[in-house]
């Protein structure tokens, strides 16, 4: 195990290196000057060089990249030229609420799709089967901007039982219970609109290891020492289909971010997806490259751990 976990992490050193250059070079070869922004309106052209000598932008892209890298080494990822502030200081005050939002969704998705899966296992080939294997189509197949509008529409401006956005009520200032429920009520929407997608795919990919692992010969030895179906369904078949489970959660955490960046815009949650898409229009390079890497730092590490945990679980892996 121990040798799994340190060949898991020395790879992840050279795809992190990747990430910060492709995602350098990337987004300085994209349109736009943020010379333009950090020297404000109507500058003078000496003024834009001066401004570009201060911040490097007139050195080659190549000896950017290395001064980048250098400083990024020391954990510098530059200062947001909007806020004014280290760029991973302004990226950390916006993770609690997307990581809220995020395990939230991922938790709803993957119990209601566990679940569904499960039912559909036990019932296969019968109309349950068939119904629940078309409500996760219909949810795998939703667009999450779709939805989100269309919850908006339904449940907080014709039914007004839920608020349109936002982290918090901005009418009043609630305290201790009072603020959890608020937010707890802010969430409802975001969560069920970026979770939906997720359970559908979980409840179909269940369905299938579950059924596999109902055609095992163990099972037919659990049936013939006398299991009922429950303890047969969740003591036998279901921990061997979670090795495939635990999979998908694991590198559909990256999908959830991204599609974090839709969902936060819809809602207005101040989330990472809002400061994202604040940074593109801004042309706030380094908080732009600052999201970029962080994001796929997450997605990294979230990869790294759903190895483990299946290395754990499987010790097949570990060979």
């Amino acid at each position: 195990m121990h040798y799994v976990v340190l060949r898991r992490i020395l790879l992840t050193i050279p795809l992190m290196l990747a990430v910060v250059v492709v995602t350098f070079g990337l987004i300085h070869l994209a349109p736009g000057d943020p010379a333009y922004l950090l020297a404000g309106d109507a500058p003078t052209p000496e003024f834009l060089a001066q401004v570009r000598a201060e911040y490097g932008l007139d050195q080659p892209l190549g000896t950017q990249l290395l001064t980048y890298l250098g400083k990024a080494a020391q954990l510098d990822f530059g200062t947001s030229i909007y806020f004014k502030r280290p760029v991973f200081a302004v990226i950390f005050a916006r993770v609690p609420a997307t990581l809220l939002l995020t395990l939230c969704a991922l938790a709803l998705a993957s119990v209601g799709g566990v679940l569904l899966g499960v039912t559909a296992a036990r019932h296969r080939g019968t109309r349950i089967d068939g119904l629940l294997s078309a409500v996760s189509l219909v949810g795998y197949s939703i667009p999450t901007f779709w939805l989100g509008q269309l919850l908006v529409l339904v449940f907080a401006m014709s039914l007004n039982w839920l608020p349109t956005g936002g982290f918090t009520s901005t009418r009043i200032t609630y305290t201790g219970l009072d603020y959890g429920i608020d937010v707890a009520k802010h969430l409802v929407l975001p969560v069920i609109s970026l979770a939906l997608f997720e359970l559908g795919l979980i409840a179909r990919f269940t369905r299938t290891a579950m059924i596999e692992a109902l055609d095992r010969d163990y099972v037919t030895v659990a049936y013939a020492k006398g299991a009922d179906t429950g303890r047969v369904l969740w003591r036998h078949a279901l921990p061997n289909a979670l090795l495939t489970t635990v999979t998908v959660i694991g590198l559909e955490f990256g999908v959830l971010l991204a599609g974090a960046l839709v969902t936060e815009t819809i809602f207005g949650w101040p989330g990472l997806g809002t400061l994202f898409y604040d940074a593109v229009f801004r042309r706030d390079f380094p908080l732009l490259t600052g999201c970029f890497i962080f994001a796929a730092s997450a997605v990294i590490i979230a990869n790294l751990l759903t190895d483990l945990l299946y290395a754990a679980l499987d010790p097949r892996v570990r060979r």
